[in-house]
């Protein structure tokens, strides 16, 4: 080997080792959390290679697949299953010693519409959808077996406005009525005695929503439908956050015998209400953005560290700026900052606010 070739890769040995340094200077976000609750990210097969992967092992200890459990993803029209994806993040979460939520069971959206037809593509009726409900939960939550720590077994079948509770214009409810939640949580438990079963929902924290949940949960404990949980998405904005809301939402649900997850954390740096017929807006990322969101991080973690005891698991919608579905939504073409790392994986202002320093 030539002098000059040798001088550079010992060059960029010690480049790389530098790099590993600096990596190892920052701080586990799973480990600062560990004994209060699981910290998780949702994720993506693809994700799991390479420096990306060893990023997601060293700063969560908890998995959600982003879309590789939804329905549409695992059924097919025929019967099959596809489980090759999902079959994935189960890998990986045994390899590097994470627990994995399962996400979702019963949804109305990114579900195919043939689940809710026959054969000649008419709507089934209810005692039909039952069992095909129950057919695709046993193959499902077969599978997985205990490999999935908790399920979300129903997801947001509350209404968003109006003086109704439910979404009643969902495919479930209009052939099942709001029976169809405790039915799904009834079948959940026969199939999967010992999975967890979290109803998930987003909007939570604001007070018309909430009460919607507080009334269908009331319910179904009524029932004595079994149910463990409740996920709190956490699609929030920085600028309409309210920590107060937050504690109420969490004392709401804890008085009720509910474990409380929040499994879709995200924080937008983008006003709530936007024009959709102008040009999308991008914000830069000024220090000014980033040190509101900052404060508003820590105020969350605030209550949520104080709530350790009624939370079992806080899991961020995507590991990274890089990795978010904010990216192109609301509005095509805009790019947000919702998460506590930059799009290289680098810790922004609110990782270390969260972590608890200034």
């Amino acid at each position: 080997m030539k002098k000059t070739a040798f001088i550079f890769v010992i060059l960029c040995a010690l480049l790389a080792l530098q790099v590993k340094a600096q990596e190892q200077e920052v701080p586990s976000l799973k480990a600062h959390f560990q004994g209060k609750f699981e910290i998780g990210a949702a994720v993506n097969p693809f994700q799991l290679r390479g420096e990306t992967g060893e990023f997601i092992a060293r700063h969560y200890s908890a998995l959600t697949a982003e879309n590789c459990m939804k329905p549409e993803a695992l059924w097919r029209p025929d019967g099959t299953f596809h489980f090759e994806q999902a079959d994935a993040l189960v890998r990986f979460a045994r390899e590097n010693g994470m627990k994995l939520r399962g996400h979702t069971l019963v949804w109305h959206s990114q579900t195919p519409r043939a689940f809710f037809q026959d054969e000649a593509g008419n709507p089934l009726e209810k005692d039909a959808l039952y069992a095909r409900m129950e057919e695709y939960m046993k193959a499902v939550m077969d599978h997985f077996g205990d490999d999935v720590w908790c399920w979300d077994v129903v997801n947001e079948a509350l209404a968003d406005w109006g003086d109704g509770v439910y979404r009643t214009q969902s495919p479930w409810f209009r052939a099942c009525g709001e029976d169809f939640i405790a039915q799904a949580f009834r079948t959940a438990r026969k199939v999967a005695p010992n999975a967890r079963l979290y109803y998930n929902d987003y909007g939570l924290i604001n007070p018309p929503k909430r009460e919607r949940a507080v009334k269908m949960l009331k319910w179904l404990k009524e029932q004595n439908v079994p149910i463990d949980g409740v996920g709190i998405q956490a699609h929030w904005n920085m600028h309409t956050f309210n920590p107060e809301e937050l504690q109420r939402t969490i004392d709401a649900f804890a008085e009720l015998g509910l474990d409380v997850q929040f499994t879709e954390m995200d924080l937008s740096v983008y006003p709530p209400r936007f024009d959709r017929s102008k040009p999308a807006e991008k914000l830069e990322y000024t220090q000014e953005i980033s040190d509101l969101q900052a404060e508003k991080y820590a105020q969350i973690f605030e209550v949520l560290n104080r709530n350790a005891d009624k939370i079992s698991c806080v899991t961020f919608w995507g590991i990274s700026d890089r990795f978010t579905w904010l990216n192109g939504f609301p509005q095509r073409g805009r790019t947000d900052h919702p998460f506590l790392f930059d799009r290289d994986g680098n810790p922004k202002p609110a990782f270390y606010r969260v972590l608890g320093e200034k």
